[in-house]
């Protein structure tokens, strides 16, 4: 069975959550993994990486985000990851599983929109370029794509929620079967003031679903105890994971 997985850990330079990264990969058997929002400036990364994984490989985009938004962890023995190009919200690369060749983009969305519209543009870019194999995108993206995935009596279509879609449309990409809650994000607040939406997704081309068909991706509850791992309320996390073998 392989697996990845995409973690918005929210600070990466405290050993405990060194060692809770640890955990998740050893207990889920997990082989590559995004992490987002590290917070870890360039000077500390060598330290940091130190407290993940023995043996496990790793790249950053230290060279666009002064604290790393994104890291890129993969473990030799069962993968190879090769970086095609980093940006200062994705990191875009192939995966040689097996004999498998994949297309794999780690996103980390932005609340601003001018940065927000570069993420699409570098996305719709890729697209074309990634069209002859199997492509995935997992992360955070910061936006919603359909109302219902706000909660609430009365969600909104926002101007960015319209935008999203319309990269989506335009990547030729769709949501990956899925297990585990809907929303991914909350406010930690409670009764009227308690929002949550869903942020975070796992996408494909067609060419993933025609030959990655068995993975599917698993979304566990905001401020739940994820994969074993204790997590923080508002962590946000999915596991992509394949349980027939379909890749070799």
């Amino acid at each position: 069975m392989i697996k990845g997985a995409c973690w918005n850990i929210r600070g990466l330079n405290d050993p405990i959550k060194q060692r809770e990264v640890k955990s998740l990969i050893l207990n889920n058997n997990i082989t590559f993994m995004g992490l987002l929002e590290t917070r870890v400036r360039a000077r500390n990364k060598d330290r940091v990486a130190q407290g993940l994984p023995r043996g496990w490989k790793s790249f950053t985009n230290h060279v666009h985000s002064l604290l790393g938004r994104i890291w890129v962890l993969w473990n030799p023995i069962s993968v190879q990851f090769t970086v095609i190009d980093i940006s200062p919200r994705a990191i875009h690369g192939s995966l040689i599983i097996g004999k498998s060749v994949l297309y794999v983009s780690i996103v980390y969305g932005s609340c601003d929109f001018r940065e927000m519209r570069n993420l699409w543009e570098n996305l719709i870019h890729h697209s074309s370029c990634f069209s002859g194999r199997p492509w995935v995108i997992l992360g955070d993206f910061n936006v919603s794509r359909y109302p219902r995935e706000h909660s609430g009596d009365r969600p909104l279509l926002s101007k960015a929620m319209v935008e999203f879609d319309q990269c989506i449309r335009k990547c030729e990409v769709e949501d990956l079967r899925q297990t585990g809650h809907l929303f991914s994000w909350s406010n930690k607040r409670t009764w009227d003031g308690a929002v949550a939406k869903k942020i975070d997704r796992a996408i494909g081309n067609w060419l993933w679903f025609k030959e990655c068909s068995d993975f599917q991706a698993h979304f566990p509850p905001p401020g739940s105890k994820a994969f074993q791992v204790p997590q923080c309320l508002g962590f946000s996390s999915i596991v992509l994971e394949c349980g027939g073998g379909g890749l070799v």
